[in-house]
């Protein structure tokens, strides 16, 4: 399902927490599309307003000495679509990197807009310097190769920080907040829900800036 290029830029309009309450109200429970513990690391360590959105091509990763699933046909960074956001599974546990310099350096030569790692980068320095975006769990010195391999691409993955499963196209959103996955059947949807929501937040913020309760604001605006 391909997402036109206004739907995406009408989405981007709003936070991840702004689509996580969105996606909370459309039934996504109990974790609203949310992927847990992994934040922004690059261009700068959970800070500035550095925002991708795009479709979801994925990764999985296997233990180096997995010899049962299968090999990719090419490298995953090579095999990455414009636009996209990279979305890599590692292995649980794993103490060395997914994600280093080299492969930064690809995906912004492909237009790749970031990211997102369920595991962990290295060489922090090189993607800050390229003010490229990536989204993980932690850092470490350690190599890919060292511990796990590339096994397939373009298959639903799920993170294991959570029971979000992220099919290939799914729109994925990261910010200074965190990571959102968003079912590309549900955009649409998602975006009605924020316009109508945000605007009520909005509503809610002038009363509670002006001075009143927020009992008696929520109780105007939210109805609650």
């Amino acid at each position: 399902m391909t997402i036109a290029v206004a739907t995406l830029n009408a989405l981007k309009k709003f936070s991840t927490c702004e689509i996580a309450d969105a996606m909370m109200k459309l039934g996504q429970r109990p974790w609203g599309g949310y992927i847990p513990d992994i934040d922004m690391w690059s261009p700068k360590y959970c800070e500035g307003e550095t925002r991708i959105i795009g479709p979801a091509f994925t990764v999985k990763m296997v233990e180096k000495d997995d010899t049962t699933s299968p090999k990719p046909s090419q490298h995953f960074a090579d095999a990455a679509e414009e636009g996209s956001v990279m979305v890599i599974s590692a292995p649980a546990g794993v103490k060395g990197a997914v994600w280093g310099g080299l492969m930064s350096a690809r995906a912004k030569a492909k237009k790749v807009q970031g990211v997102v790692i369920d595991g962990r980068v290295r060489d922090l320095s090189e993607h800050r310097s390229m003010e490229y975006p990536v989204f993980a769990k932690s850092h470490s010195t350690l190599p890919q190769n060292a511990f796990v391999r590339p096994s397939e691409i373009q298959v639903p993955i799920t993170m294991s920080t959570s029971p979000v499963v992220v099919n290939p196209g799914d729109i994925m959103v990261a910010d200074i907040d965190g990571v959102i996955c968003v079912p590309a059947s549900l955009v649409d949807e998602v975006i009605r829900s924020c316009e109508k929501y945000v605007a009520i937040d909005d509503q809610c913020m002038k009363a509670i800036q002006e001075g009143h309760g927020v009992k008696e604001t929520f109780a105007k605006y939210r109805g609650t």
